[in-house]
């Protein structure tokens, strides 16, 4: 399916700015049968890819995001021997907002709604609600959320003016009509009410352009214009508050300002990637050969290092002891002592942070291989 218009101010498309043929990786690592395409605007900067096959159905009945594992969730930062798990941090982001007593928060796109239950926990007076596009999840809210308070496919007309708060972690991005969906939101807030949300910033985590199931990567000024075209004003939108990602708190407002984009920013970022992906898929590594992180980055590795790796080392406790695209997931210190060489499959502009020194798990004799010396 090709794309003629900008998904966020409408203007014309021509010819994808990125094409690689199949397969393609989702944002939950999982392989589908489908080319990578993005598309870049020339008028606000947004960066775009075509609706899945069937999309409907993919998050109705296959996304399923951390409903299989009891107690899943993802690993946000690994920092000074210290485990951060995202849904936590995302409740202790929404504590630390101005939030009325009792205010009554939908969770728009919930999924097993893990941040909004862990948010309840430190404020027991809000009165939560939860909304998915799929029914999958139903079972999990029963056990902690009043039927009356859920929702699926469609949002309500009771729920029209209802809502203080409205908290949309990460879905944005995976909307066929980003618009549209945003201002059904802004007209389910109450008077006064405030929308949060978070994105993936595209200039930070470059790997998003490749994530086949976001059809929206979002740059700064296709963001703001995103918000004016929704009748909305950001109080606040913060490119340092999570790693790699735009926090945005907007209410209701026609006054947004915008700047101006670069869209040739996003096209060089598509060539480098083009570049790393095409020399991964014919380098020669010595084997046998470890990817560091089994998440998106590491999936897209393995997709490229086509019996060639061996094994993945990942940090998340949840992850570990698990087997994805056939390869076995286990701590980095338990790395075979025959590895000789580990690609790094983490977000380029932190990598090697993230990684440290001295690498204590490292094999002796083995090479790190960081995905930016290969664009």
């Amino acid at each position: 399916m090709s794309l003629t218009t900008c998904r966020v101010c409408a203007g014309p498309l021509s010819v994808p700015d990125f094409d690689r043929p199949a397969p393609a990786q989702s944002s939950i690592r999982t392989v589908l049968p489908v080319a990578t395409q993005v598309y870049v605007c020339g008028l606000c900067g947004h960066g775009q890819s075509p609706d899945l096959p069937a999309l409907k159905d993919f998050y109705d009945t296959q996304y399923r995001i951390s409903l299989d594992v009891d107690g899943h969730d993802q690993l946000y930062e690994n920092a000074a021997g210290e485990q951060v798990f995202r849904t936590q941090y995302q409740a202790e982001i929404l504590a630390s907002l101005d939030m009325p007593l009792g205010a009554r928060v939908l969770d728009f796109g919930a999924g097993k709604a893990t941040t909004l239950q862990r948010f309840s926990e430190l404020r027991p007076d809000i009165d939560g609600h939860v909304f998915d596009v799929s029914s999958d999840y139903v079972d999990h809210w029963n056990t902690w959320v009043h039927p009356g308070n859920q929702a699926t496919y469609t949002l309500p007309e009771e729920w029209m003016g209802r809502f203080e708060f409205i908290t949309a972690h990460f879905v944005l991005e995976h909307v066929a009509a980003p618009v549209e969906i945003l201002k059904s939101l802004a007209r389910v807030l109450a008077p006064g009410g405030r929308i949060f949300f978070s994105v993936p910033n595209v200039e930070t985590n470059t790997g998003d352009l490749l994530v086949v199931d976001h059809l929206s990567h979002f740059t700064r000024p296709s963001l703001e214009r995103f918000l004016a075209r929704a009748g909305l004003l950001a109080e606040r939108i913060d490119e340092d508050l999570f790693n790699g990602a735009f926090v945005v708190v907007a209410r209701l407002g026609d006054s947004q300002p915008v700047t101006q984009p670069k869209p040739s920013h996003l096209t060089d970022v598509l060539v480098r990637w083009q570049t790393v992906l095409d020399n991964l898929a014919t380098r020669e590594l010595e084997g046998p050969v470890a990817i560091y992180g089994a998440g998106f980055y590491g999936s897209v590795i393995a997709t490229c290092l086509v019996g060639q790796a061996t094994v993945f080392l990942d940090q998340n406790p949840y992850l570990q002891g698990s087997t994805h695209l056939d390869l076995p997931v286990v701590h980095p210190d338990a790395c075979p002592i025959e590895v000789r060489t580990v690609v790094v499959g983490l977000n380029p502009a932190r990598a090697r942070e993230i990684i440290g020194e001295g690498v204590p798990w490292l094999p002796e004799g083995a090479e790190l291989l960081f995905l930016d010396t290969l664009a």
